[in-house]
C-alpha cells in the first residue's frame, strides 16, 4: 500500500498515494473532465466501425449493449476508486500483488500508447489534408510532433489543466456533433432512409458487441485515474452511468449514423463529405485533445507508481513518465496501428477484460479482502497467481470466440477470468492463507 504521507511537497496529483478529500473536486468539475474524456473523435470511429459493419437496425441495439456493458465495469471500479483514492496502478496491486502489478501497468499503459497513435494519426492526416501536405514531408512531420506535444501538455501540467482544456473543448465538440448530425440526416433524406437500409452483414454480431465494448474497455478499466478525484463511490457511479450509458451511446450512435449515410468510420472524412472544412477540423480535435490528454495522464501515473522506483518524488515522477509515455506515442504514430484499427478494437476486448473482472471481483466479492485496502500494510501479496492464471484463461477463452465470432470475447473472457479468480480466492481465504503461499510456500521477497 503506499504510504500515507503528512507533508505535501513533491505530493502534487498523488501520483503514489490516496487523494485525500483536500484534493477531490467538485462535482461540476468531475463530470466535465468525465465528458471531456469520452467526448472523442475515437468514440465516432468505434461507433462507425459497428455501423460500417452492421444495417443500422442492427448497429442501434449491439452498440447500446455494448456502452451499457462499459458503464456497469466503469462504475464498480470507479466506485472502488472514489471510496479508497487509489489510481488505477494502486488499485490494481491488491489482485496482482505488489511486484505483480508491472504486469496490468504494462498492458494497460501500451493501450494508451496505442491509443495515442491511431487519435494522433487520424487527427493529423485531416489537418495534413486540409492544408495539402504530402504524408512524409517536413511539414508534416512538424505536425505531427507538435499534435502530440498539444495531447500530452495539459496532462503534464495536473488535473485541473485537463478540466480547463476540457471547459472549451466539450461544448465546441458538442456543437459539431449536432451540426453533422442534423447535416447528415438531411443529406441522407431522413433517419428512416438509413433506418430501412439492409444488407446481410459478414461477421457476426458478437464481433460488433466486442468492438462496441472494447473501444472503451480500456477506458474503463483505467477510469480509477480520474475517478479518484469524486468524493464519493455514488458520484462516481452517477457519473460514469451518464458518460457511458448516454453520452458514449449517442456517440457511437452518431458515428453508425455518419457510417450509413458515408461508407466511412472515419469522422474527418464524414465531415469533409459535408463540406463542413477547417473550424469543423478544430472542433474534432479539442475532441481528440479532452480524452488522449487523459488517456496519457493515465499512463503516466501507471507507470510512475511502485514498483517502479521513485525519481526525486512523485509528482516529478509522475510528470516524467507522462512526457515518456507522449514520446513513445509520437513514436509509434509511424507504426501505423490505425491502418488495422477494425482488429485492434477487438484485441483491446480480449486482453483487458480478464484485468478489468479480476479487479471488480477482488475489491466488491470479497469483503475481508476490501478492509485490506484500507490496512496500514496494504496488498498482502508481493505476485498473486491467481490473479494471472484467470487472465490467462480469460485471454485464451475470449481470443478464440472472438476471433470465431462463436460468441462474444467480452463475456466469456470475463466469465472466463472471473470463475478461476473467484473459486481460487475463495478457497485461499477460507484456509486463511493465499494463492502466493499455496504456490511457493511463503510470501515471496518485496525487495
Amino acid at each position: 500500500m503506499a504510504e500515507k504521507r503528512s507533508d505535501t511537497e513533491g505530493v502534487g496529483d498523488v501520483a503514489l498515494s490516496q487523494v485525500p478529500m483536500s484534493h477531490r473536486l467538485g462535482f461540476w468539475t468531475n463530470a466535465c473532465v468525465l465528458s471531456g474524456w469520452v467526448l472523442v473523435l475515437t468514440s465516432f470511429l468505434v461507433g462507425g466501425s459497428v455501423g460500417k459493419l452492421f444495417p443500422l437496425k442492427m448497429a442501434v441495439p449491439i452498440i447500446l449493449f455494448g456502452t451499457l456493458s462499459n458503464a456497469l465495469v466503469g462504475m464498480l471500479i470507479a466506485g472502488a476508486s472514489a471510496r479508497t483514492g487509489y489510481s488505477s496502478a494502486l488499485l490494481y496491486r491488491f489482485a496482482y500483488g505488489r511486484k505483480g502489478v508491472i504486469f496490468p501497468i504494462v498492458i494497460m499503459g501500451l493501450t494508451v500508447v496505442g491509443w495515442f497513435s491511431v487519435i494522433l494519426s487520424i487527427t493529423r492526416d485531416g489537418l495534413a489534408q486540409h492544408l495539402g501536405l504530402a504524408a512524409g514531408s517536413v511539414p508534416w512531420l512538424l505536425i505531427t510532433i507538435a499534435l502530440g506535444a498539444l495531447f500530452v501538455l495539459p496532462a503534464v501540467l495536473n488535473i485541473r489543466w485537463i478540466a480547463y482544456v476540457d471547459w472549451v473543448a466539450v461544448p465546441a465538440f458538442l456543437i459539431v456533433f449536432g451540426v453533422v448530425l442534423v447535416m447528415t440526416l438531411k443529406s441522407a433524406g431522413g433517419i428512416g432512409t438509413l433506418w430501412n437500409k439492409w444488407y446481410s452483414p459478414e461477421v457476426s454480431p458478437f464481433i460488433g458487441f466486442d468492438m462496441a465494448a472494447g473501444g472503451w474497455l480500456v477506458g474503463v478499466t483505467i477510469i480509477a485515474d480520474v475517478a479518484r478525484f469524486w468524493k464519493s463511490g455514488r458520484q462516481a457511479a452517477l457519473g460514469l452511468l451518464i458518460a457511458y450509458g448516454g453520452i458514449v451511446t449517442i456517440e457511437y450512435w452518431g458515428g453508425a449514423i455518419g457510417a450509413a449515410y458515408t461508407g466511412d468510420y472515419n469522422l474527418f472524412n464524414i465531415v469533409n463529405v459535408l463540406g463542413l472544412g477547417f473550424i469543423a477540423w478544430v472542433a474534432l480535435y479539442l475532441g481528440a485533445q479532452s480524452t488522449i490528454q487523459g488517456g496519457v495522464y493515465g499512463a503516466g501515473l501507471a507507470f510512475s507508481a511502485p514498483p517502479i522506483p521513485l525519481i526525486k518524488n512523485q509528482e516529478y515522477m509522475r510528470k516524467l513518465m507522462t512526457v515518456c509515455v507522449g514520446i513513445a506515442g509520437i513514436v509509434g504514430n509511424f507504426a501505423g496501428i490505425d491502418r488495422v484499427f477494425f482488429w485492434w478494437v477487438q484485441f483491446l476486448t480480449w486482453i483487458v477484460a480478464p484485468i478489468a473482472i479480476t479487479i471488480i471481483l477482488d475489491y466488491w466479492a470479497f469483503p475481508a479482502r476490501r478492509l485490506q485496502y484500507e490496512d496500514v500494510e496494504g496488498a498482502d501479496m508481493t505476485v498473486n497467481p491467481a490473479a494471472f492464471v484467470a487472465w490467462i484463461a480469460g485471454v485464451g477463452v475470449g481470443s478464440y470466440t472472438g476471433m470465431t465470432g462463436a460468441f462474444s470475447a467480452l463475456i466469456t473472457g470475463m466469465a472466463t477470468a472471473g470463475v478461476v479468480y473467484y473459486v481460487w480466492m475463495r478457497a485461499a481465504i477460507a484456509r486463511g492463507t493465499t494463492p502466493e503461499i499455496q504456490v511457493f510456500g511463503k510470501r515471496l521477497r518485496t525487495s
